[in-house]
């Protein structure tokens, strides 16, 4: 699913690119770009998209990781924190 998913969130929200790209501090192509699949997100981007677009930690993973997570409530961003294994 992918960014298909994040260009499908944006739009529900009635955001245009160019508002989102506002919101992150980066101009307009730039945005497109990611937006697309043709450069990526950086951390901190991702942060900030994720809090611009109200995405919960599922929404997070299906969109930038793509990793299959544990069962449980994954919106909980205390659940991913509790659960993260240091090294």
């Amino acid at each position: 699913m992918g960014l298909r998913l994040l260009k499908a969130k944006r739009a529900l929200l009635g955001l245009t690119q160019n508002e989102v790209a506002n919101m992150m501090g980066i101009n307009c192509k730039s945005y497109n770009f990611k937006e697309n699949g043709r450069v990526g997100f950086s951390l901190d981007e991702v942060i900030k998209i994720s809090s611009a677009l109200n995405l919960s930690l599922e929404d997070v993973n299906d969109i930038f990781l793509h990793i299959n997570l544990p069962k449980g409530n994954k919106t909980d961003l205390n659940y991913a924190s509790n659960n993260f294994k240091k090294r």
